[in-house]
């Protein structure tokens, strides 16, 4: 699994959306402190772990911590342009 570089989801080309619901709201921060310590190890700040847990809620709706830092790798890569 690539590794994803600590910079925001607007630095790689994907909307910082917040979630709508208070729902999602709750996922993306269960999301982002599951994440947190591999994140952490990357390089990644609180912020922008939370702001990435937030678009990927938002376009998501859910999802795994794996999938959620494979997906941010993913979307750094170009694969969310």
């Amino acid at each position: 699994m690539p590794e994803p570089i600590p910079e925001s989801p607007r630095d790689a080309g994907v909307h910082e959306g917040e979630p709508e619901e208070l729902g999602q709201q709750e996922t993306a921060h269960l999301i982002a402190n599951d994440a947190r310590d591999h994140l952490h190890g990357d390089g990644f700040s609180d912020a922008q772990i939370d702001t990435w847990a937030e678009a990927f809620v938002a376009e998501h709706g859910a999802g795994g911590t794996g999938e959620f830092v494979t997906w941010i790798a993913r979307q750094e890569a170009g694969g969310g342009r």
